[in-house]
């Protein structure tokens, strides 16, 4: 028996080793442009002042 067969049992982990194409889906996260900046951050905005105002109306529901 030699070195190399039972090596060939061992396997690197999935996608180690595979080299990134380019415009790949999470190559979108990584770096986003300004335009998708300002759209997160106004999403994150819109939804803040939604929860206040979800809390809001539960502390007045409960109150009541």
């Amino acid at each position: 028996m030699s070195e190399n067969e039972d090596q060939k049992f061992v396997s690197p982990a999935a996608g180690t080793n595979l080299p990134r194409e380019k415009g790949t889906f999470v190559d979108e996260y990584e770096h986003p442009t300004t335009h998708q900046m300002r759209i997160i951050g106004q999403r994150r905005t819109e939804a803040e002042a939604k929860l206040e105002r979800q809390q809001r109306e539960a502390r007045e529901k409960f109150h009541e």
